[in-house]
Formats: structure tokens, C-alpha cells, sequence
């Protein structure tokens, strides 16, 4: 979870799964709780690896997870969150060259791509251009779907899957 704004849903999938008790929920952003408004380490809650919240690290650290799911001969995808304010940053763009460049072929980044951020609105902010074509130009399969339709989600991600292995990182 790279835009750890999202907390609220990385917590109810965690606690859903097994990784903390469901009724902790209710202490979300509750000071001197675990499940504070962005995931960190220091509230040793299972299933937070990484903390988030500063942009542009979350894919560095999903391609670190992917390559090394690959020299552990681990089959499983890797699957990155992001919002397109975070996108502004450098070390996105650093990544997104990496990825490519060593064929990270099984990871799935996916982009919040509502225009918004917490300044303003992305394209009065810093604007992201053709989002599309900046991806393909670094070497990224590109992927697009609707993210408030929830059998689009599913289709477009059973796809993603499919692009997996064939030498390229793939973003939706």
C-alpha cells in the first residue's frame, strides 16, 4: 500500500483475513491505537511490513518484493496501490524504469486515478499529461478499467494476471 491514505481499507482487509481481530476496526485513528491514518511499523500490527505515507516509495518497495519473490522461485504476483498525486514524484518515475529495465515481470501496479489530491486537483497541481503513454514509454504493459465497477475490476485483473511473465511489469 503505497498511498497509505487507504489505511482503512488495507486495516479491514487485514483484519477480514485473519491478521488482527475485526473489532479493532473501531479504534481507526483513535490516538494511542494501532490503526492510526497511515500503517506503521511501530504499532506492531501484523501484516504492516512497510510504512507508508511518504509518495513515490511504495513501488521501489513492491518491485524489491517482487525480485525477490523471483530468486526465491515464488510464483505469486506482487500487487502495488497507488494515487495519481503520488505519481508527481521522482522516485516513481526512478522505479517504473527499474521495473522495466529487469524485466520485474510479476508485479501488478495499479493507480487511483481520481484527479484528486490533498493540494488540489492533480492537473492544477503538477498535471500527469497522458498517464497512459508515460507508462508505455517506460516500458510498462498499460492496462485501463473503470474502478467503481466492480466486475471491470475483476475482469481487467484476471487480464493483469495473464500479462504476468512475459518480461514487462504491467500497470492498470
Amino acid at each position: 500500500l503505497s498511498n497509505g491514505h487507504l489505511s482503512s481499507v488495507w486495516y479491514s482487509v487485514l483484519a477480514r483475513t485473519g491478521y488482527f481481530d475485526i473489532k479493532e476496526l473501531s479504534l481507526f485513528r483513535k490516538i494511542g491505537t494501532r490503526l492510526q491514518g497511515h500503517p506503521a511499523t511501530a504499532e506492531k500490527l501484523p501484516g504492516i511490513r512497510i510504512a507508508s505515507g511518504s509518495l513515490g516509495q511504495g513501488l521501489s518497495v513492491a518491485l524489491g518484493a517482487a525480485i525477490s519473490k523471483k530468486l526465491n522461485n515464488d510464483k505469486k504476483i506482487v500487487y502495488s496501490l497507488h494515487g495519481d498525486g503520488e505519481l508527481q514524484e521522482g522516485q516513481i518515475w526512478e522505479a517504473a524504469m527499474f521495473g522495466a529495465a529487469k524485466k520485474v515481470d510479476n508485479i501488478i501496479a495499479t493507480i487511483d486515478y481520481n484527479g484528486k489530491q490533498i493540494d488540489g486537483p492533480v492537473d492544477e497541481v503538477i498535471s500527469l499529461g497522458n498517464l497512459k503513454a508515460k507508462w508505455l514509454s517506460f516500458g510498462w504493459d498499460v492496462l485501463e478499467m473503470n474502478g467503481n465497477d466492480i466486475e471491470e475490476v475483476i475482469n481487467i485483473l484476471n487480464i493483469a494476471k495473464q500479462h504476468t511473465g512475459k518480461q514487462k511489469p504491467v500497470v492498470i
